[in-house]
């Protein structure tokens, strides 16, 4: 049975969490990750060189999950990957939204658009899924450089990020 059913009950350990909030500031985060990407990452050629010299001061390698855009790239084409997902239709159990533990597969596909599964910290958009906590990590990262930067005076005081 799709935890999904439980949603309202008293039973319920995720209620607090359903609804569409969550989801889109989780998306939220994403989309703003993607735009440090695009600082630390320039797409442009004659912009590399800031990529390059924030990457220093921050010291942020190349291996850093912010510098993947596979999942941005997903939710700013949400609307042509939802074409290609419906064309040849679907049947089973549709959920637009859901939040609450991997859904075990219990016959009858399930269709989610966007969810969240708690025990795993996994996003899942038109069922490709994608790690969170390595790119909100990264992000909290980036955030206390910036605070301790600002208090030492506003500058980027090479090696001390």
């Amino acid at each position: 049975m799709l935890a999904a059913a439980m949603e309202g009950s008293p039973e319920d350990p995720y209620e607090a969490l359903y609804g569409t909030r969550f989801l889109a500031e989780l998306q939220s985060l994403v989309v703003h990750a993607a735009a440090l990407s695009r600082y630390f990452w320039p797409v442009g050629k004659d912009h590399r060189w800031r990529g390059s010299e924030l990457r220093e001061v921050f010291g942020i390698a190349d291996d850093n999950p912010l510098r993947s855009r596979e999942l941005r790239n997903a939710i700013e084409h949400f609307d042509e990957r939802l074409d290609r997902y419906l064309a040849d239709g679907i049947v089973g159990y549709i959920l637009p939204e859901y939040i609450g533990p991997t859904i075990k597969k219990d016959g009858v596909p399930a269709h989610i658009f966007r969810a969240y599964y708690v025990e795993t910290a996994r996003f899942q958009l038109l069922g490709d899924t994608h790690e969170i906590q390595p790119i909100a990590s990264e992000v909290g990262k980036i955030y206390s450089r910036l605070v301790k930067m600002d208090k030492d005076g506003g500058t980027f005081g090479r090696g001390r990020a």
